[in-house]
């Protein structure tokens, strides 16, 4: 099996060049555009994926890309690396640390590795496949909580479904965690990973926004998955959990 050091190892460096220039940044944003979903972006998120993929590119020519701003380009070579090169605009434009550089590398459609830096706090949280998932030197192991009602939870997307039966279904099962945190972008999942929240359920993000953390999290010892409990970072929604109370959080569903 492969070890993907080199990989992890130009991740690392990479998601440090691109946190400084985040920070440096943040309060000399010049304007701040609104794509169709509504959702903000700035220069900074377009010249973060620039840095990125120049970097990655260099390293690897013939691997491909699915990234936020840029969209899909093929490679050559079976792999792609999957981006947001700036997760959470809104919290980075508001000045609120959760935000992140989040990359992921799949390779011939398994997650290989994975990584989630979060510039404002100073915190890396990575993976390889078969390697463990840790933040920084600490090895990470999710929490072993088995009941919905002894849990720590967060989610997104409740408000946006809120009239949608999956969006009820999940309203109604978070108000009996033993307490439940609103979504804090990427923070939330890999806290999942650290053992911090017992899982983390969301309705209406993008691959983008899973892959690293699904790679995180599974190594780590949990579980990702649609609400089908199919593995996948492409479904309609997405849960990661510690497996000890991923079916309860599953038939919330059913």
């Amino acid at each position: 099996m492969p070890l993907y050091v080199e990989e992890i190892t130009l991740l690392k460096e990479i998601v440090q060049i691109v946190g400084k220039y985040q920070l440096e940044m943040q309060k000399k944003l010049k304007k701040i555009n609104i794509k169709q979903d509504k959702s903000p972006v700035t220069e900074v998120d377009v010249n973060s994926e620039r840095i990125i993929k120049e970097r990655i590119s260099a390293k690897f020519p013939d691997d491909g890309f699915l990234g936020e701003e840029s969209g899909e380009s093929a490679g050559k070579s079976g792999r792609r690396w999957i981006i947001d090169p700036l997760d959470g605009t809104r919290p980075y434009i508001h000045g609120i640390p959760t935000y992140s550089v989040l990359i992921a590398l799949e390779d011939n459609g398994v997650l290989a590795a994975g990584i989630a830096y979060f510039p404002a706090l100073n915190e890396t949280y990575w993976a390889t496949l078969g390697g463990g998932a840790f933040c920084g030197g600490e090895k990470l192991s999710v929490s072993q909580t088995a009941e919905i009602p002894d849990s720590m939870a967060s989610s997104l997307g409740i408000i946006e479904a809120a009239k949608e039966e999956k969006g009820k279904k999940l309203f109604e099962a978070l108000q009996k965690c033993d307490y439940f945190y609103g979504f804090m972008d990427a923070y939330s999942y890999v806290c999942v990973a650290a053992g911090k929240l017992d899982f983390c359920v969301s309705l209406i993000d993008k691959p983008w926004d899973r892959a690293p953390a699904a790679l995180i999290v599974k190594e780590a010892g949990g579980i990702f998955c649609d609400s089908a409990g199919k593995e996948t970072i492409y479904g309609d929604d997405f849960i990661v959990s510690n497996k000890n109370i991923n079916k309860r959080v599953l038939k919330i569903f059913l």
